[in-house]
């Protein structure tokens, strides 16, 4: 009886080890946040997908030792149970995502290391094109050194999209190729201009780095950095002047040059005294002359 006990738990020693192991291992947390004014889709790799609210969090744990993250917003999603359809950013009409997104989307990229030697590496990628704002932002963490700062894109760029690249809910890109000969220098400059942060053609080097363990934060819709793009967002137009009505000491001498100046209160009594006395003078004139005519005859 003794030896079968102790045969079962040198059986059960293994599965122990790996559940120990497992709890052991620490896992990155991503804080997604969409502060866009409309609802969006987030995917990862690995981790699925949610919606999200404007408003709403989804706090995405993604296990150490992952070598090739990504997390996208998809937008214009419609979900009817398991099935449905994004307009940007689809995953096989999944709402938990197993591949990559289809173009046009905003991509973050990330890698992460393995134990407290290894670093991350973070990016935001645009050469799969363009639908949300988004930022890239570690946590810092106390006692940790040597994180450089995350990647942002707060510009718009679907408002600024030439028109060969627009594209439903977004902006591709054409350096879609592996090489930086299928670039189009003129649009992966507009890109950069955009989102000088973003790694946006193949040879881009916009690659951020942090120690391994760091906690980050994904934000779709920032709040708009005008520095970065002046005209991604149109401003806000003036608030209208309060108008107060004239008062009789603003209001113009003349309107128009046939216009007359006021007449005085002085002046305009002498007319009201002098207009019935002329008129009596005229009319005497008037029967002094019908009456020597009348004499005459």
């Amino acid at each position: 009886m003794a030896m079968a006990s102790t045969s079962s738990a040198l059986r059960l020693r293994p599965l122990l080890l790996v559940l120990l192991l497992a709890a052991t291992s620490e896992a990155t947390t991503f804080k997604i946040i969409n502060q866009c004014s409309y609802t969006v889709w987030p995917a990862a790799l690995p981790g699925g997908g949610v919606k999200l609210d404007p408003g709403q969090t989804w706090a995405l744990n993604v296990p150490a030792g992952t070598s090739a993250g990504r997390i996208w917003a998809r937008t214009g999603c419609s979900f009817l149970g398991e099935g449905g359809s994004c307009q940007t950013g689809d995953c096989s009409g999944l709402l938990a995502c197993t591949v990559s997104g289809r173009s046009p989307n905003t991509l973050g990229e990330f890698s992460l290391g393995q134990g407290q030697s290894d670093d991350d590496f973070f990016d935001i990628s645009l050469i799969d094109g363009f639908n949300v704002p988004m930022d890239f932002l570690p946590v810092p963490v106390q006692g940790r050194s040597g994180c450089s700062k995350g990647p942002c894109c707060a510009a718009n760029i679907t408002s600024e999209c030439p028109r060969e690249l627009k594209a439903p809910g977004g902006c591709s890109n054409a350096c879609t190729g592996s090489t930086a000969s299928r670039c189009n220098t003129s649009y992966s400059a507009f890109f950069k201009q955009m989102c000088p942060d973003a790694y946006s053609k193949p040879d881009d080097t916009s690659t951020y780095s942090c120690p391994s363990g760091t906690k980050y934060q994904v934000i779709f819709c920032p709040l708009i950095n005008q520095t970065l793009s002046p005209t991604a967002e149109s401003p806000l137009p003036a608030p209208l002047a309060e108008v107060t009505p004239p008062t009789p000491s603003t209001l113009p001498t003349a309107i128009g040059p046939t216009s007359m100046k006021p007449k005085s209160p002085s002046r305009r009594r002498v007319i009201a005294i002098l207009a019935p006395v002329g008129g009596f003078i005229l009319l005497t004139i008037l029967f002094l002359i019908a009456f020597f005519i009348c004499k005459r005859q």
